[in-house]
Protein backbone atom coordinates (compact mmCIF):
# COMPACT_ATOMS: atom_id res chain seq x y z
CA UNK A 1 0.00 0.00 0.00
CA UNK A 2 1.27 4.05 -0.95
CA UNK A 3 2.90 3.23 -3.71
CA UNK A 4 1.70 6.89 -5.24
CA UNK A 5 1.14 8.07 -1.29
CA UNK A 6 0.48 11.72 -1.17
CA UNK A 7 0.99 12.73 -4.87
CA UNK A 8 -0.98 14.57 -7.39
CA UNK A 9 -1.88 12.52 -10.31
CA UNK A 10 -3.93 13.81 -13.65
CA UNK A 11 -5.48 11.10 -15.57
CA UNK A 12 -7.18 12.06 -19.30
CA UNK A 13 -9.83 9.60 -20.66
CA UNK A 14 -10.18 8.86 -16.43
CA UNK A 15 -13.89 7.83 -17.00
CA UNK A 16 -12.95 4.75 -19.41
CA UNK A 17 -11.83 1.07 -19.24
CA UNK A 18 -7.80 1.79 -19.02
CA UNK A 19 -8.21 5.43 -17.29
CA UNK A 20 -10.63 4.21 -14.73
CA UNK A 21 -8.87 1.28 -13.53
CA UNK A 22 -5.68 3.25 -13.26
CA UNK A 23 -7.58 6.26 -11.23
CA UNK A 24 -8.71 3.09 -8.54
CA UNK A 25 -5.47 1.64 -8.45
CA UNK A 26 -3.78 5.49 -7.96
CA UNK A 27 -6.20 6.67 -5.58
CA UNK A 28 -6.14 2.78 -3.59
CA UNK A 29 -1.94 3.41 -3.44
CA UNK A 30 -2.47 6.52 -1.76
CA UNK A 31 -2.43 9.33 -4.75
CA UNK A 32 -5.12 12.28 -5.17
CA UNK A 33 -6.66 12.02 -8.70
CA UNK A 34 -8.04 14.49 -11.13
CA UNK A 35 -9.78 12.26 -13.68
CA UNK A 36 -10.57 14.68 -17.00
CA UNK A 37 -12.81 13.34 -19.74
CA UNK A 38 -15.97 14.97 -22.06
CA UNK A 39 -17.90 11.18 -20.23
CA UNK A 40 -19.27 13.97 -17.45
CA UNK A 41 -21.64 11.45 -15.84
CA UNK A 42 -19.46 8.47 -15.59
CA UNK A 43 -16.34 10.98 -14.62
CA UNK A 44 -18.26 13.11 -12.04
CA UNK A 45 -19.37 9.79 -10.45
CA UNK A 46 -16.34 7.95 -10.21
CA UNK A 47 -14.41 11.33 -8.75
CA UNK A 48 -16.78 10.87 -5.85
CA UNK A 49 -15.87 7.52 -5.32
CA UNK A 50 -12.32 8.03 -4.96
CA UNK A 51 -12.33 11.39 -3.08
CA UNK A 52 -10.78 13.06 -6.17
CA UNK A 53 -11.54 15.76 -8.72
CA UNK A 54 -13.67 15.89 -11.99
CA UNK A 55 -12.27 18.09 -14.81
CA UNK A 56 -14.00 18.47 -18.07
CA UNK A 57 -11.56 18.51 -20.76
CA UNK A 58 -11.62 18.09 -24.49
CA UNK A 59 -7.85 16.63 -24.83
CA UNK A 60 -7.57 18.50 -28.56
CA UNK A 61 -8.44 21.56 -26.80
CA UNK A 62 -5.42 24.26 -25.90
CA UNK A 63 -7.17 26.14 -24.30
CA UNK A 64 -8.87 23.75 -21.90
CA UNK A 65 -5.72 21.67 -21.43
CA UNK A 66 -4.05 25.30 -19.92
CA UNK A 67 -7.62 25.96 -17.74
CA UNK A 68 -7.23 22.46 -16.18
CA UNK A 69 -3.61 22.07 -15.70
CA UNK A 70 -3.69 25.48 -13.81
CA UNK A 71 -6.50 24.16 -11.70
CA UNK A 72 -5.08 21.46 -10.66
CA UNK A 73 -2.15 23.27 -9.91
CA UNK A 74 -3.77 26.00 -7.77
CA UNK A 75 -5.35 23.49 -5.60
CA UNK A 76 -2.73 20.81 -4.88
CA UNK A 77 0.30 23.15 -5.59
CA UNK A 78 1.41 20.62 -8.31
CA UNK A 79 1.37 17.65 -10.56
CA UNK A 80 3.42 14.88 -9.62
CA UNK A 81 1.72 12.03 -12.29
CA UNK A 82 0.31 12.60 -15.81
CA UNK A 83 -1.03 9.76 -17.47
CA UNK A 84 -2.19 10.85 -21.25
CA UNK A 85 -4.84 7.72 -21.39
CA UNK A 86 -7.30 9.87 -24.15
CA UNK A 87 -7.86 8.26 -26.92
CA UNK A 88 -10.31 7.17 -29.66
CA UNK A 89 -9.89 3.75 -32.33
CA UNK A 90 -11.02 5.47 -35.30
CA UNK A 91 -12.37 3.48 -38.17
CA UNK A 92 -11.64 0.47 -39.06
CA UNK A 93 -14.00 -0.31 -41.94
CA UNK A 94 -13.07 2.46 -44.64
CA UNK A 95 -9.36 2.69 -42.56
CA UNK A 96 -6.69 2.15 -45.17
CA UNK A 97 -4.29 4.36 -46.90
CA UNK A 98 -6.60 4.62 -50.04
CA UNK A 99 -9.68 5.03 -48.18
CA UNK A 100 -9.28 6.95 -44.70
CA UNK A 101 -10.68 10.52 -45.31
CA UNK A 102 -8.42 13.05 -44.43
CA UNK A 103 -11.09 14.39 -41.93
CA UNK A 104 -10.88 10.93 -40.35
CA UNK A 105 -7.24 11.08 -40.30
CA UNK A 106 -7.27 14.49 -38.62
CA UNK A 107 -10.01 13.34 -36.28
CA UNK A 108 -8.12 10.67 -35.01
CA UNK A 109 -4.62 12.31 -34.64
CA UNK A 110 -6.22 15.21 -32.86
CA UNK A 111 -7.12 13.04 -29.94
CA UNK A 112 -4.33 10.66 -29.84
CA UNK A 113 -1.62 12.52 -30.69
CA UNK A 114 -2.55 16.27 -30.52
CA UNK A 115 -4.16 15.36 -26.76
CA UNK A 116 -0.90 13.41 -25.89
CA UNK A 117 1.31 15.93 -26.54
CA UNK A 118 -0.68 18.72 -25.06
CA UNK A 119 -1.11 17.36 -22.17
CA UNK A 120 3.00 17.20 -22.05
CA UNK A 121 3.11 20.66 -22.98
CA UNK A 122 0.95 21.86 -19.81
CA UNK A 123 1.89 19.41 -17.18
CA UNK A 124 5.89 19.83 -17.94
CA UNK A 125 6.04 23.30 -16.78
CA UNK A 126 4.18 22.40 -13.24
CA UNK A 127 6.12 19.20 -12.55
CA UNK A 128 9.69 21.46 -13.49
CA UNK A 129 8.69 23.72 -10.38
CA UNK A 130 9.44 20.41 -8.23
CA UNK A 131 12.44 19.35 -10.91
CA UNK A 132 10.80 15.65 -10.97
CA UNK A 133 7.71 13.58 -12.05
CA UNK A 134 6.23 11.03 -14.24
CA UNK A 135 4.60 11.32 -17.62
CA UNK A 136 2.70 7.76 -18.44
CA UNK A 137 1.87 8.56 -22.27
CA UNK A 138 -0.70 5.39 -23.48
CA UNK A 139 0.28 3.92 -27.19
CA UNK A 140 -0.61 0.75 -28.62
CA UNK A 141 1.11 -2.62 -29.77
CA UNK A 142 -0.11 -0.91 -32.87
CA UNK A 143 2.90 1.51 -32.80
CA UNK A 144 4.94 -1.47 -33.68
CA UNK A 145 2.98 -2.94 -36.56
CA UNK A 146 1.78 -2.36 -40.41
CA UNK A 147 -1.93 -1.20 -39.86
CA UNK A 148 -3.40 -1.57 -43.35
CA UNK A 149 -7.26 -1.54 -41.87
CA UNK A 150 -6.86 1.56 -39.74
CA UNK A 151 -3.69 4.22 -40.82
CA UNK A 152 -4.55 6.55 -38.56
CA UNK A 153 -4.56 4.73 -35.25
CA UNK A 154 -1.61 3.06 -36.14
CA UNK A 155 0.19 6.45 -36.84
CA UNK A 156 -0.98 8.21 -33.76
CA UNK A 157 0.23 5.67 -31.58
CA UNK A 158 3.60 5.79 -33.18
CA UNK A 159 3.93 9.21 -33.09
CA UNK A 160 3.32 8.86 -29.21
CA UNK A 161 5.60 6.80 -28.27
CA UNK A 162 8.00 8.91 -30.68
CA UNK A 163 6.90 12.02 -29.04
CA UNK A 164 7.59 9.86 -25.22
CA UNK A 165 11.33 9.53 -26.24
CA UNK A 166 11.76 13.07 -26.95
CA UNK A 167 9.77 14.50 -23.68
CA UNK A 168 11.89 12.12 -21.85
CA UNK A 169 14.92 13.44 -22.87
CA UNK A 170 13.48 16.65 -22.43
CA UNK A 171 12.71 16.23 -18.90
CA UNK A 172 16.25 15.08 -17.92
CA UNK A 173 17.85 18.24 -19.20
CA UNK A 174 19.75 20.33 -15.93
CA UNK A 175 18.99 17.90 -13.58
CA UNK A 176 15.65 17.20 -13.79
CA UNK A 177 14.20 14.00 -13.17
CA UNK A 178 10.40 14.08 -15.14
CA UNK A 179 10.36 10.86 -16.60
CA UNK A 180 8.19 9.64 -19.41
CA UNK A 181 7.21 6.43 -20.82
CA UNK A 182 4.83 4.82 -23.02
CA UNK A 183 2.38 1.55 -22.39
CA UNK A 184 1.58 -0.38 -25.47
CA UNK A 185 -1.89 -2.58 -24.85
CA UNK A 186 -2.58 -5.42 -26.30
CA UNK A 187 -6.13 -6.85 -26.81
CA UNK A 188 -7.69 -5.36 -23.25
CA UNK A 189 -11.45 -5.89 -22.67
CA UNK A 190 -12.44 -2.20 -23.13
CA UNK A 191 -15.43 -0.48 -24.64
CA UNK A 192 -12.89 0.51 -27.35
CA UNK A 193 -11.87 -3.00 -27.95
CA UNK A 194 -15.56 -3.66 -28.18
CA UNK A 195 -15.65 -1.30 -31.12
CA UNK A 196 -13.03 -1.94 -32.60
CA UNK A 197 -14.36 -6.10 -33.04
CA UNK A 198 -17.55 -4.95 -34.60
CA UNK A 199 -16.04 -2.83 -37.00
CA UNK A 200 -13.91 -5.51 -37.45
CA UNK A 201 -16.63 -8.07 -38.20
CA UNK A 202 -18.23 -5.90 -40.66
CA UNK A 203 -15.05 -5.83 -42.70
CA UNK A 204 -14.46 -9.42 -42.90
CA UNK A 205 -18.20 -10.39 -42.94
CA UNK A 206 -18.35 -12.16 -39.50
CA UNK A 207 -19.78 -12.03 -35.83
CA UNK A 208 -18.09 -9.96 -33.11
CA UNK A 209 -17.54 -13.08 -31.20
CA UNK A 210 -15.79 -14.80 -34.32
CA UNK A 211 -13.63 -11.01 -34.92
CA UNK A 212 -12.70 -11.67 -31.63
CA UNK A 213 -11.66 -15.10 -32.29
CA UNK A 214 -9.64 -13.79 -35.24
CA UNK A 215 -7.53 -12.08 -32.89
CA UNK A 216 -6.66 -14.04 -30.18
CA UNK A 217 -5.01 -16.89 -32.99
CA UNK A 218 -2.16 -13.77 -32.71
CA UNK A 219 -1.99 -13.95 -28.87
CA UNK A 220 0.21 -16.71 -27.23
CA UNK A 221 -2.32 -16.41 -24.10
CA UNK A 222 -5.26 -16.65 -25.82
CA UNK A 223 -7.36 -14.31 -24.05
CA UNK A 224 -7.89 -11.00 -23.61
CA UNK A 225 -6.30 -8.78 -21.07
CA UNK A 226 -8.10 -6.87 -18.19
CA UNK A 227 -7.89 -3.16 -18.02
CA UNK A 228 -6.12 -3.51 -14.51
CA UNK A 229 -3.25 -5.95 -16.53
CA UNK A 230 -2.66 -2.28 -18.00
CA UNK A 231 -3.35 0.03 -14.79
CA UNK A 232 -0.61 -1.68 -12.70
CA UNK A 233 2.43 -1.10 -14.72
CA UNK A 234 1.11 2.60 -15.35
CA UNK A 235 0.98 2.42 -11.33
CA UNK A 236 4.88 0.83 -11.48
CA UNK A 237 5.69 3.72 -14.00
CA UNK A 238 4.29 6.42 -11.80
CA UNK A 239 5.76 5.09 -8.45
CA UNK A 240 9.50 6.22 -7.13
CA UNK A 241 10.12 2.25 -7.71
CA UNK A 242 10.67 3.32 -11.52
CA UNK A 243 12.59 6.16 -10.89
CA UNK A 244 15.56 5.10 -12.82
CA UNK A 245 13.20 4.24 -15.79
CA UNK A 246 12.46 6.61 -18.57
CA UNK A 247 12.24 6.68 -22.32
CA UNK A 248 11.04 3.12 -22.98
CA UNK A 249 7.91 1.23 -24.33
CA UNK A 250 6.16 -1.44 -22.22
CA UNK A 251 3.80 -3.83 -23.83
CA UNK A 252 1.36 -5.44 -22.30
CA UNK A 253 0.15 -7.79 -24.73
CA UNK A 254 0.18 -11.78 -23.64
CA UNK A 255 2.83 -12.13 -25.86
CA UNK A 256 1.28 -10.81 -29.06
CA UNK A 257 4.73 -8.78 -30.04
CA UNK A 258 6.63 -12.86 -30.07
CA UNK A 259 4.13 -13.50 -32.90
CA UNK A 260 5.26 -13.27 -36.84
CA UNK A 261 1.59 -12.57 -38.18
CA UNK A 262 3.04 -12.49 -41.74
Amino acid sequence: MGRVQDKIALVTGGAGGLGGATARRMAEQGATVAICDVADDQGQALAKELGGDYHRLDVTNEAEWAAVAKAVEAKHGRIDILVNGAGIEGDFVNGSPETTSLDQWRKVLSVNLDGTFLGCKHVLPIMKQARRGSIVNISSMASFLGTPVNVAYGASKAGVQQLTKSVAVHGSRDGMKIRCNSVHPGVIRTQMLDKIYGQIGQLANVSKAQAEEMSLKQVPFGEVGEPDDVAYLILYLASDEAKYVTGSEFMVDGGWHLVDAR
